[in-house]
């Protein structure tokens, strides 16, 4: 069975409704329980995504933190000491910025862009997440910057606003 690895402009999706994020719940909702990576940088840009939402759409406070909150309580559903937890967090370890560094290097020249810093993170505990799994690794992301150096690097990758047809 096929596990996802979710950046966050791809996870967010779950809490805050915009163009994939049907597909998104399916994938995390499912019966058939996948599991699900994030990168602990998640835990920084999903809450700052949600919140700059917020903002740019001029929602209420609460109906801002009825967002963020269950994105927190997944959260803390992830530690590994559950038997389910809801999420794997790939935690953001010193091998973890030094192949971030590396992908920097790597892919300084890209074109059309080079790839950034928190995506470079993001793809690094991608790559470090798959080293530990017998089963395929999907990447899941909205970035299509991202989505190409993820394909350089050997991964299936879907955007959840252009799902593959079943």
């Amino acid at each position: 069975m096929p596990q996802y690895f979710f950046d966050s402009s791809a996870i967010v999706k779950r809490y805050y409704y915009e163009l994939g994020s049907n597909w998104v719940r399916a994938v995390c909702e499912s019966h058939t329980r996948p599991s699900l990576h994030l990168s602990q940088l998640a835990q920084v840009e999903v809450v700052a995504a949600l919140r700059r939402a917020g903002r740019r759409e001029n929602l209420h406070h609460s109906f801002v933190d009825a967002m963020v909150n269950p994105f927190e309580r997944h959260i803390i559903l992830s530690d590994p000491a559950r038997s389910t937890p809801v999420y794997t967090i790939v935690p953001l370890s010193p091998l973890t910025v030094t192949l971030a560094a590396t992908l920097c290097s790597t892919y300084a020249a890209t074109e059309p862009h080079p790839i950034r810093s928190l995506d470079a993170l993001q793809l690094a505990s991608a790559l470090l997440a798959a080293r530990n799994l017998s089963d395929e690794l999907i990447f899941i992301t909205a970035d299509t910057r991202l989505s190409t150096i993820a394909r350089f690097e050997g991964f299936q990758v879907i955007n959840p606003a252009y799902p593959p047809m079943p």
